[in-house]
């Protein structure tokens, strides 16, 4: 495994990808529609397609945007601020804001969390609700650190190895784990970023668009028959976690075909562009987080506004499309000016810290002069 050669030829950003977070948020909206009483848009456990779809998009996209960079005090510090301001600002007023809902709103508040849940999300260890998905990202980030430092070490040959076997091992005893957990996720994460060395390595410049968009239309039609229930076998719908979510998230060649879903959509071609990345898809893959933060509310109150007055269908479309309002309105008034405010300030601070336990330990080296000052003034000023 390598993440050099072809690298310079690969561009940083890839906007189909930001089409394919809209499509699972959008996915996970609309599986939540018959929870709360309103006319089912696609089945309920059809949102942990939604949710693998992310958790493999999350590892896809550390590994390309990382693996092929020098593991530095720089890069480690804008690695930190960038999944810390991404993270934690727009996480944590929602699960202040359900808090706040609850108390004054009771139990019947959708996202309902007492004290006891409210600590525990706060330091990512709480299940409840939509909340439960955001643990397992938050640790793959601190073990992608470890696997980054390997790959830029050139430890591959003793690391690929090991991590397939970690896998192997957590796919087995997943039952065991809580769903909190990474292991009970890890093989997903991991054959994101596997995919995303692929694509930096240029394997993806020996599929043909035409395959790629071949592959594209007959894994989202697949994935529309089994969500509508349409597929004509019910025993296969069983095996792929129709009653249980946990199967879908185990399931190896589910994975594997989402991973190949993620690969073809990282080769340009028509059908891709035309349906992931025209302009309303990436604008809505933009919001994708707050608009999985937030939807399940909205939807909650727009049914007990409106459902007396209109047809569910039309209750329905209003309610995701006041739950892309809203979450339109989280990015630009909250999470991307938060963001852009705390990454510097976090990486000066991460970057101050390591530096501070390098020359503790004897390990300093030459630091790049557009951050050795900053951060050197941060360091001497605790």
């Amino acid at each position: 495994m390598t993440t050099s050669g072809s690298n310079s030829q690969q561009p940083n950003i890839l906007p189909q990808l930001d089409g394919l977070r809209a499509f699972a948020a959008l996915i996970v909206v609309g599986s939540h529609t018959g929870q709360i009483g309103l006319p089912i848009t696609f089945p309920s456990l059809t949102g942990g397609f939604g949710v693998l779809l992310f958790f493999m998009l999350s590892g896809f996209l550390m590994g390309y945007l990382y693996l092929h960079k020098p593991l530095d005090v720089a890069s480690v510090a804008h690695y930190v601020a960038a999944r810390v301001a991404r993270i934690m600002p727009i996480y944590l007023l929602a699960v202040t804001l359900a808090y706040i809902a609850s108390a004054a709103l009771g139990p019947q508040f959708l996202y309902y969390i007492d004290g006891n849940d409210f600590l525990r999300l706060l330091v990512f260890s709480g299940s409840s609700h939509i909340f439960w998905s955001i643990p397992p990202e938050v640790q793959f980030y601190v073990v992608f650190g470890v696997f980054w430092y390997a790959v830029r070490r050139g430890y591959v040959g003793l690391t690929v190895p090991a991590i397939v076997l970690l896998a192997g091992v957590t796919m087995l005893f997943r039952p065991i784990f809580p769903g909190i957990s990474l292991p009970s996720y890890f093989h997903i994460f991991f054959l994101g970023a596997t995919l995303a060395v692929m694509v930096r390595s240029g394997v993806t410049g020996m599929i043909s668009a035409k395959l790629a968009a071949f592959i594209q239309a007959v894994c989202i039609t697949a994935l529309l028959m089994v969500s509508l229930r349409v597929w004509p076998d019910e025993a296969f719908l069983e095996s792929i976690g129709w009653n249980d979510n946990a199967v879908i998230y185990g399931d190896i060649g589910l994975a594997v075909c989402f991973g190949a879903f993620l690969l073809a959509s990282t080769v340009p071609n028509r059908f891709g562009s035309a349906i992931f990345a025209n302009r309303p898809m990436r604008r809505i893959g933009r919001y994708s987080f707050s608009l999985y933060l937030f939807h399940g509310p909205i939807l909650a109150e727009t049914r007990y506004l409106a459902s007396d007055r209109l047809p569910g269908s039309i209750v329905v479309t209003i309610g995701i499309c006041l739950s892309l309002a809203v979450a339109a309105l989280a990015f630009h008034w909250f999470e991307r000016p938060v963001q852009d405010a705390l990454r510097p300030q976090i990486a000066k601070l991460t970057y101050a810290v390591i530096v501070r336990v390098r020359r503790a330990f004897g390990w300093a080296q030459p630091a790049p002069p557009h951050l050795v000052e900053p951060a050197i003034k941060v360091a001497n000023n605790p």
